[in-house]
């Protein structure tokens, strides 16, 4: 009777032991499993925040709540005083590839019309010059460490830098409808001026069959920059 009710207290104790080391693994698990589910719920909410911030209209998109410059930068509120700029779709179009990009100083002060950052794409540069007055407050850190973002997310990590406004002139560039519009426009206007300079079009009204820096010349080129990237 002895021996059983001591094989009874192993085999308990063994359960025991059986069933805690597979909560802890359990609870183990949740451990690690958690971080990666609230990492996957937060990028999930990003990603919608992002498409809610940008509308297409035609082959472009524009980005809400921001004004579009006609030399195919846009600018957007960071805060009360501080405004975001980076390049349009139309303009992430035409740069094919930004492998190494030059961002203003904090604190300089710019005027309209001045060249304010470069982009470099290959053996050729985009000279983004600034379509307001202002200073700059910051310059964006991730696109000179990645500066590929400025042509995956124009709209989004990819913007350039953020300035305050001398004046509040920037608010009659178009917004929103207008800005899709204008953009619609636009790329109508492009597709004219490849089959000028290249004898090429967009013939679905999709993608052009070739990249303008691969296939203009250096004259083309600076046509086409002086353009569609000029600030005036």
């Amino acid at each position: 009777m002895a021996s059983i009710v001591e094989f009874i207290g192993t085999l308990g104790a063994f359960a025991a032991g059986l069933f805690g080391r597979a909560g802890l693994f359990l609870v183990g698990a949740l451990v690690l499993a958690v971080p990666a589910i609230l990492v996957a719920i937060a990028f999930g909410l990003v990603s919608r925040f992002r498409a809610r911030q940008v509308a297409r209209r035609g082959r472009f998109s524009f980005r809400h709540g921001a004004f579009h410059a006609p030399n195919h930068t846009w600018i957007g509120s960071r805060g009360p005083a501080e405004l975001l700029l980076g390049i349009d779709d139309l303009a992430r179009e035409i740069v094919p590839s930004v492998t190494a990009v030059e961002l203003p100083r904090p604190g300089m002060v710019v005027r309209k019309g001045e060249a304010i950052a470069v982009l470099h794409a290959g053996r050729r540069s985009i000279r983004i010059e600034a379509p307001l007055s202002g200073m700059v407050v910051r310059a964006n850190a991730k696109v000179t460490g990645d500066p590929g973002l400025v042509k995956r997310e124009p709209y989004g990590d990819g913007w350039l830098f953020s300035l305050t406004p001398a004046d509040t002139s920037y608010m009659r560039f178009p917004a929103e409808e207008e800005a899709g519009a204008w953009l619609e426009r636009e790329a109508k206007r492009l597709e004219v001026f490849f089959e000028h300079e290249l004898g090429l079009a967009a013939a679905d009204g999709g993608a052009f069959l070739s990249s303008p820096l691969l296939s203009l010349s250096e004259d083309g080129w600076k046509r086409l920059t002086e353009s569609f990237l000029r600030a005036s």
